[in-house]
């Protein structure tokens, strides 16, 4: 199977649908030079030459072809050996690179990391009139392709309803609904519309970039709740909203 390097370039970055990176993944099992053409495209590999100098202990073993080590050879001498030599030092590099290079960020994890940067002083002006917020969740709900259950939303214990903003993950509608608790400080409630087939997924909660977090999935939607810090008690709300959207 042929890929474009458009689309080679958008599973490096993490774009590539699911199918699509399947395909890529297993086309590289057994060709040796799209994964190399792959190398190619990566911009992380240039830290290879970086970091030449200082082969982590561990690599992955690389096998030379019978032929080089069997063979005798009758010219080049050592400067082929030290250049066979050095092609595996890079080889090893290189795979230890590819093998740790660090997995593109999820939404909730893009999420939480904007909302890490909310203060009490980001909210506190917010114009949460019932003109604004209807306008808010008119446009949200649009986007979205569902109902964003206001009445609940508003009557959640200990918070008061200041936006519903329209973000966007990968092109994938993303709406962060504000709070503040009752000493100003800022929650977040998010969903994605992820689209059908998206598969379920049982509450999680985690500390992301300091904020203790809950995320579930259903029926082609993804939520998240995330408190103020990292001690931040989801259990009152988190209970109301999983009922509420639990479809």
């Amino acid at each position: 199977m042929k890929f474009s390097d458009e689309t080679l370039r958008a599973y490096l970055e993490g774009n590539a649908d699911a199918a699509e990176a399947v395909a890529i993944e297993a086309a590289i099992e057994t060709d040796p030079e799209l994964e190399q053409h792959l190398m190619a495209l990566d911009s992380f590999a240039p830290v290879v030459k970086a970091v030449f100098d200082d082969i982590p202990a561990e690599v992955p073993q690389v096998n030379l072809p019978e032929a080089a080590v069997s063979q005798p050879q009758t010219s080049g001498g050592p400067w082929r050996l030290l250049a066979v030599a050095a092609s595996v030092a890079v080889l090893a590099v290189s795979a230890t690179i590819w093998a740790t290079r660090p997995q593109p960020m999820g939404w909730a994890e893009q999420a939480a990391i904007y909302q890490s940067l909310y203060t009490p002083d980001t909210i506190a002006s917010l114009d949460n009139s019932s003109a604004a917020l209807d306008a808010q969740f008119a446009l949200a709900e649009a986007q979205l392709g569902r109902p964003l259950n206001r009445a609940t939303l508003e009557a959640l214990p200990g918070l008061e309803l200041k936006r519903a903003q329209v973000l966007s993950f990968k092109g994938k509608p993303l709406i962060q609904v504000v709070f503040a608790d009752d000493q100003g400080q800022p929650l977040a409630f998010c969903v994605i519309r992820q689209g059908e087939g998206a598969p379920t997924k049982d509450v999680k909660l985690a500390a992301l970039s300091g904020l203790a977090t809950a995320t579930w999935a259903q029926d082609g939607y993804g939520y998240m709740l995330i408190g103020s810090n990292e001690q931040t008690d989801l259990n009152q709300e988190l209970d109301i909203l999983t009922a509420t959207f639990a479809g």
